[in-house]
């Protein structure tokens, strides 16, 4: 009677832990899953920057988000960029940059948004969410396509709009951020030109 009472007071505690255990995994998934779900829209349609050139990306800075850059804003008028990969790179990658303080003005979680510019356009616009999301739910939220490019449809693909080549997502759990990229054109610097080749 002895070693039947103690396996019946022994074993319920592996299986009480199994339980508890299991029950945790599915309360936090489901609040992760609960918490990309609920992840809101852009605030403002950031589709539509891609491609856009550095005077009319400040002036929309200006009239937009209240932010004035002090070159580029909507007094800038006729300007061309004069910059080259080889000779002129500090020209070529010139365009205003995006106040951090206005990111949540973007989206509500963003942390940052990062600006790419070549040759005076926009080539890659990266926000920085707070917290670590689903793909298919920040894509919804973006109102991106479902994949990137290389994974659509030809017909899918030609649906994107005419500013963005392709879009990335991407989570960061290390440092708790998800990264939504958006791609305006294929990055083109001095690594990827031969700046010694005659003209």
């Amino acid at each position: 009677m002895v070693i039947p009472s103690l396996k019946t007071s022994i074993s319920p505690r592996p299986a009480t832990l199994l339980r508890l255990l299991c029950a945790f995994i599915v309360v936090f998934t489901c609040s992760h899953q609960a918490l990309a779900a609920d992840l809101p829209p852009a605030s403002v349609d950031v589709l539509a920057w891609p491609r856009l050139s550095s005077s009319e990306f400040g002036c929309y800075l200006e009239k937009t988000l209240g932010h004035r850059d002090k070159r580029f804003n909507c007094a800038l008028k006729g300007y061309e960029n004069q910059g080259d990969p080889c000779t002129n790179a500090a020209a070529y990658a010139e365009g205003p940059e995006f106040p951090a303080r206005l990111a949540a003005r973007v989206h509500p979680l963003a942390k940052d948004v990062e600006l790419s510019w070549e040759h005076g356009e926009l080539q890659q616009v990266t926000l920085v969410l707070k917290g670590t999301f689903n793909e298919v739910e920040v894509r919804r939220a973006f109102k991106l396509p479902r994949a990137e490019a290389y994974s659509l449809s030809e017909a899918e693909q030609g649906a994107l709009p005419e500013n963005i080549m392709d879009t990335s997502v991407q989570a960061d759990s290390s440092n708790g951020l998800t990264l939504v990229m958006l791609t305006g054109f294929d990055h083109m610097g001095a690594g990827d030109v031969d700046c010694n080749a005659d003209e």
